[in-house]
């Protein structure tokens, strides 16, 4: 697939892409608003996609601001130019469809005609054919914690581009929320528009291994559940998660992590989980 960055490029494609983008007021680039580049917006657009075919083109820094999070604590988000979110846009519209064919039934966050509701309901589901026990967990700063090389090597897979990977790799540096000493990057900006779809491709590993070890589960995004039939074993693919999720360069936040039995006191998604019918 030598021709996805062509595909990206295509009239169509980044056409539908700035349609998408129609009502964000974000600026086209640090100091040029997009009321000042829309009446040439072709002539703009034309530019923007030599200098990506190129490989010239170089995405802007990120704007990161903090908003106030349920618990208490805060997240950090990250806002793009408006020319960078278009070729993500972009890069979404090809890409989206690719990683759908790798994604489990059972991850719902970030795909197309999925929804909360959806994962509440096939949860309610195993709890009422038996499976009420339940690991309850939370990954400890997800998106911040990803490692890039990792991250990397699963986009290859996916990606058979090396052009489409550098770009991919751009964004990736930029977005970056720290390096260790050894040069080592992790974190994906929450907030653009391809971290999404890194997020699910990322965690596909953890579902592809809970496949394999026939362990129950429904997963939105870094928050998900687990479904045993007793707590003997709800401990033991805990363990296991633990384990595997360790490999990925993840741990379990431990607050928000338990083996617990399903009920009115264990909240998903903002809904409770008890054994009755609803």
């Amino acid at each position: 697939m030598a021709e996805l960055l062509d595909r990206v490029l295509s009239p169509e494609v980044m056409n539908r892409a700035w349609r998408g983008l129609k009502q964000d007021r974000a600026q086209w680039m640090p100091g040029v608003s997009r009321a000042s580049i829309e009446k040439d917006w072709v002539l703009h657009l034309m530019r923007l996609m030599e200098e990506v075919r190129a490989g010239e083109y170089q995405p802007a820094g990120l704007r990161r601001f903090t908003i106030a999070k349920a618990d208490g604590g805060k997240r950090v988000l990250s806002a793009l130019t408006l020319r960078d979110k278009l070729v993500q846009k972009a890069c979404q519209i090809v890409l989206d469809p690719l990683a759908e064919r790798l994604f489990s039934n059972d991850s719902y966050a970030y795909r197309r005609g999925r929804s909360v509701e959806m994962a509440v309901s096939k949860a309610k589901e195993r709890v009422l054919c038996g499976l009420d026990w339940l690991v309850d967990a939370d990954i400890r700063t997800f998106f911040d914690a990803i490692p890039h090389g990792a991250l990397r090597k699963v986009l290859r897979e996916l990606v058979k581009d090396k052009d489409l990977l550098r770009l991919l790799d751009r964004w990736l540096a930029v977005g970056c929320s720290h390096q260790s000493l050894f040069g080592r990057r992790r974190g994906i900006p929450q907030g653009a528009i391809l971290s999404p779809l890194f997020c699910n491709l990322y965690l596909n590993q953890m579902d592809r291994l809970w496949d394999k070890q026939n362990i129950q589960f429904v997963r939105f995004a870094d928050d998900f559940l687990l479904f045993a039939p007793d707590q003997k074993r709800a401990e033991q693919m805990l363990r296991y998660t633990e384990k595997q999720l360790s490999k990925l360069g993840l741990e379990l936040h431990d607050k928000k992590t338990r083996v617990c039995h399903s009920g009115d006191k264990v909240i998903f998604l903002g809904k409770k989980l008890s054994k009755r019918r609803w």
